[in-house]
């Protein structure tokens, strides 16, 4: 650091530089008390006039070559002063430069210090080197002077070791396979960045087909031919950079076998004989040691080839008499035998002439000549012949095209004899024909005209109009209809729906009945709940199409969104469930490329379409089930027991752009482990038993894989782009005790009981909609609860399930011979039957009895700690309390949600108050602005996959990795798991632990408009 004094005044467009003064003063700093006596007695005013634009960073590494920088800026300041380790920093080691805006003229006082690595090792405390700056309005030591403090910077001394902590190995792998080079950057301060080197070029990450994970090592997720070569691990900070040994990466390929040659022709022309055909192992050929072909390369086969047959003459036939010429002849033939597979035609001639009066008459001799050498007189016979058949072959063709043409013009005549009479005949049905006849025949007048009571009834814009047909409809192909709904609280099921289907669509004629209009306007969204959707004295039809079709009738361009939303506003659904779907188990909704949510609250199920999974210009009605019949289970086998509910998602044949979360409940105990877990799906049509396939076993992922699943103690979350059936069955490890947590409901009849007292114990998995099922399955019974339904823990083991009665009020008595029941372990733990209960039937011995009260002790034989007890009280004089799954599961409330901001204004969802109404956490421009910060890998390694490590679900980071934004899926993901009021708050306080203050200071500048 020079000592001479420096004094230069400049400037530039914008900002004025003046007084830029390095004081030569070789004085002492001031002292503690000097410099921070303002603090104590400075005015308010003056504080907020003093500020810092800039403080020294966290952390500073000092390098052996070159002095670290440390800069302060102040606003208002005069004099800027460093302390670094407790001791003041000299005056003549300052660089001060003061900035003056033109415009404001706000005054920017600027000093630099610079650390050299001498002085941080020097420097022994244990706090480590440090250096703050002390900003001040007046010179140190005046009277009255205000002194603000900045925060710490850290400096560390930079290095770099020589040695990895592991370095790559040569490896050798087969077309196509994944590999790993595993590699660890040596220590160093800074964290240094780990880059690989391919035939000492670097390797661009931005590759989809090269990985490099957190930790530094190398995935290739296809090896390709072009892929061999020697791959360098690197490592590189401020002080230098490290190069590993190079790893060889071979690939090898298996032998193939290129298709069979033609078979050669036979070895012989006549008889048996032998071909042959080949094939080579080039397709592929062996490269780099791969394994040849398996099996022969040339087949042999016998042939027979069929023998040619000479022709050969027969027999001269005897002399004709003579003609009037003098000649006679005589024939043969070339049929002894005649000429076959190739032989050769009878050599010579067959007709033979000759004089036949011994030379006596004045014809010469004709000798021999061929079948085409005929006398000059049977020539011309021949030709008049042909001359006469000719002429009979036109006459009769031009017989047949006038008979043809007859036939038309008669069938045409009578054609239109008959359309001129219906024309006739509708015209004197209808009340106004000539009027229709004057207008042409318009579309509308010919709908009218396809039934003589069929009103026409144009289409309501605003209002969803649904129109049931009246007994006097046409039968029309397909014309099932609706009967009439006339309770008011009554909705049809499934089951009616598909035994009173209409197949209709948008500009259908509606029939001559009276409709009504709904009670909700366009914007007005439907509750799926059976109880919450209620249809008044309307004639109302559920306008659906046949079942497995797909109906992308919604694709259409923004000039027809008119008639996509009269589709919406006429149909509640495209698509026809299955009859066995309850009706309080399915949602549906409209999507445009905005996306949305469904939730099925009482089942604890939800689909998220992320934004841009749906083309823009696009719509599509998407719709969600839970399949609670026994045979939409999945077939087990004994080891295996279902986990959560089969949740049916469509229409099948759908396939999005961005992968959709499914979430859904699981009952796997997963604080104990000991679990194999398996995602089986099914797409199968919708009325035909589902054939379920093992998707994917959680651990055994790789890139091919179509879906990522997340696991949570309680959740499964699947990403996937393909909308089908989906379950999450599970196993016990191998060497592992896997447990499943139960739930027990008592219910009882609700009328007070007259003699017998039946208490049904349910034993489902511990889910919400397992208990959901059974309450409206006792609901339709007339049951009421007489326990708050309590977990049990259920081990695999093979040791069944054991209820007790005790404890039983005087005046009742068990009918059992003994209070003990038991449950078979297979029945539970990999049986069929969803809603699995035992019942304890009791008898009333004091009729004066009004209330009965006993405990069922629920216990797993041979394992004491699974032990649950069911307090049983019921006062049959008191009305019976209406419990929900929600109020039964303690701490398990449903997640609050929105509806679908849809074309249609149709949704099935709940409706919320206005401040729930929020599909996604984040808005869009938020989330972009995220997408292009974390995406990009840094030599921190605090990008998308720290981001995935903080939030938990980088159990296959890969995945994230193949897709074009993997920050995008990641907080898609986390709009799924993450539905708490804190989610964005602790979104955010994670990427500051991440070191990402530009990514979190995105979050905080908008969190006050839409937090």
């Amino acid at each position: 650091m020079s000592p001479l004094p420096i004094l230069c005044i400049f400037s530039l467009v914008g900002i004025s530089f003046v007084n830029c003064i390095e004081s030569d003063s070789t004085s002492d700093s001031p002292t503690e008390g000097e410099f921070l006596g303002g603090l104590d007695n400075g005015t308010p005013g003056k504080v907020s006039q003093l500020k810092f634009i800039q403080e020294p960073d966290d952390y500073y590494y000092a390098v052996k070559s070159k002095p670290t920088l440390i800069v302060c800026k102040a606003v208002g300041a005069v004099q800027i002063t460093f302390k670094c380790a407790g001791v003041w920093v000299r005056q003549h080691e300052h660089t001060n430069l003061e900035l003056v805006d033109p415009l404001t003229q706000i005054r920017t006082l600027q000093t630099s210090i610079e650390v050299t690595r001498e002085e941080v090792e020097e420097y022994f405390g244990s706090d480590g080197y440090w250096c703050e700056c002390y900003a001040s309005d007046r010179v140190a030591g005046t009277p009255g002077a205000v002194t603000i403090k900045s925060k710490r910077g850290f400096v560390e001394n930079a290095y770099l070791k020589r040695r990895f902590e592991s370095e790559p190995f040569s490896a050798r792998v087969k077309l196509q396979d994944q590999v790993m080079f595993r590699c660890l950057p040596p220590e160093g301060k800074p964290l240094p960045e780990v880059f690989w080197l391919k035939d000492g070029q670097l390797i661009d990450t931005r590759e989809i087909n090269f990985i490099i994970s957190s930790e530094g090592s190398l995935i290739i997720n296809q090896a390709r031919l072009e892929d061999q070569g020697n791959y360098t691990c690197g490592a590189s900070n401020v002080v230098t950079r490290r190069l590993s040994e190079p790893a060889t990466l071979t690939i090898y390929v298996n032998g193939g076998w290129s298709t069979w040659s033609q078979w050669t022709s036979c070895s012989a022309d006549c008889g048996k004989g032998f071909q042959r055909r080949q094939r080579t192992c080039t397709n592929p050929a062996t490269l780099n040691g791969g394994q040849h072909c398996v099996g022969d390369d040339a087949q042999k086969t016998t042939c027979t080839a069929i023998c040619p047959v000479h022709g050969r003459w027969s027999s001269w036939s005897s002399w004709s008499t003579c003609n009037s010429d003098c000649i006679h002849h005589r024939r043969r033939t070339c049929d002894r035998p005649s000429p076959a597979n190739g032989g050769e035609y009878c050599p010579g001639s067959d007709l033979d002439t000759i004089n036949c009066t011994g030379g006596m008459c004045r014809v010469h001799k004709v000798t021999n000549v061929g079948p085409s050498e005929v006398h000059p007189s049977r020539q011309e016979a021949r030709e008049a012949k042909n001359t006469e058949n000719i002429a009979m072959y036109v006459g009769l063709c031009v017989a047949i095209a006038v008979f043809v043409i007859v036939i038309v013009v008669i069938v045409i005549i009578v054609r239109r004899r008959n359309i001129l009479h219906q024309r006739n005949l509708q015209d004197e049905h209808l009340p106004n024909g000539n009027a229709l006849h004057s207008h042409s025949h318009s579309e509308d007048e010919k709908k009218v005209k396809n039934g003589s009571d069929m009103l026409s009834v144009p289409p309501d814009l605003t209002q969803t109009v649904v129109a049931v047909q009246g007994p006097n409809s046409i039968d029309l192909p397909n014309n099932n209809h609706m009967s009439h709904i006339n309770s008011v609280d009554k909705l049809p099921t499934y089951a009616e729906i598909a035994e009173n289907r209409l197949s209709a669509s948008y500009g259908t004629n509606t029939v001559n009945s009276k409709p009504h209009n709904m009670d909700s306007s366009l914007n007005q969204n439907l509750d799926s709940s059976v109880e919450k959707l209620t249809i008044k004295n309307d004639k109302n039809t559920l306008m659906v199409t046949p079942v497995g079709s797909c109906n992308h009738g919604n694709h259409r361009p923004p000039s027809d969104v008119g008639d996509s939303l009269m589709d919406s506003r006429q149909s509640m659904m495209s698509v026809q469930l299955p009859s066995n779907i309850d009706t309080d188990a399915v949602t549906w909704s409209t999507f445009n490329h905005t996306g949305g949510r469904l939730l099925i609250p009482e089942s604890g199920v939800s689909l998220i379409i992320p934004e841009g999974a749906i083309k823009k210009g696009q719509t599509e009605e998407i719709y969600m089930a839970v399949c609670r019949d026994d045979k939409d289970r999945p077939k087990l086998t004994d080891k295996q027991t279902i986990l959560s509910p089969v949740v049916l998602c469509g229409p099948f044949c759908m396939v999005l752009m961005k992968p959709a979360i499914l979430s859904f409940d699981h009952c796997a105990s997963m604080r104990q482990g000991g679990w194999k877990l398996i995602v089986c799906t099914s797409d199968t049509p919708l009325e035909e038993p589902p054939q379920w396939q093992r998707t994917v076993t959680l651990g055994q992922e790789t890139i091919n894989t179509p879906i990522y699943t997340q696991l949570d103690p309680t959740n499964c979350h699947i990403m996937t782009e393909h909308l089908q059936r989906f379950a999450l069955i599970g196993e016990a490890a191998s060497a592992g005790r896997a447990i499943k947590i139960l739930r027990l409901a008592a219910f009882a009849p609700a009328l007070p009981p007259s003699m017998d007292y039946s208490i049904r114990v349910y034993v489902v998995e511990d889910t919400h909609d397992a208990l959901e099922g059974v309450i409206q399955m006792e609901r339709r019974l007339g049951g009421r609860l007489l326990d708050k339904p309590k977990q049990i823990p259920f081990q695999d083991g093979g040791n069944n399930l054991c209820l007790t009665i005790e404890e039983l009020t005087p005046g009742w008595k068990s009918k059992l011979a003994a209070n003990y029941q038991e449950i078979p372990f297979r029945h539970i733990w990999s049986g069929n039957q969803n809603n699995l209960h035992c019942s304890f039937s009791l008898e009333m011995v004091d009729v004066v009895q009004d209330k009965i009260s006993c405990k069922i002790q629920v216990y797993q034989k041979a394992i004491l700690t699974n032990r649950q007890l069911l307090k049983i009280g019921a006062n049959f004089k008191e009305p019976p309390t209406c419990l929900t799954p929600v109020s039964t599961l303690k701490g398990r409330a449903s997640t609050v949600t929105s509806t679908t901001n849809s074309s249609s204004g149709v949704s099935s969802m709940v409706t919320l108050p206005d401040a729930c109404l929020q599909n996604f956490r984040l808005p869009s421009h938020i989330r972009n602005q995220l997408c292009m910060l974390l995406d990009t890998p840094n030599a921190r390694g605090n990008d998308w996959r720290m981001l995935a490590q903080a939030l938990t679900v980088d159990r296959y980071i890969n995945y994230f990795a193949t897709k074009p934004s993997p920050t995008e899926h990641i907080l898609n993901l986390w709009e799924a798991i993450h539905r708490e009021e804190t989610a964005v708050t602790d979104l955010m306080n994670i990427l500051r632990v991440m070191g990402r203050m530009d990514a979190a200071a995105v979050l905080e500048k908008d969190i006050g408009s839409w937090l």
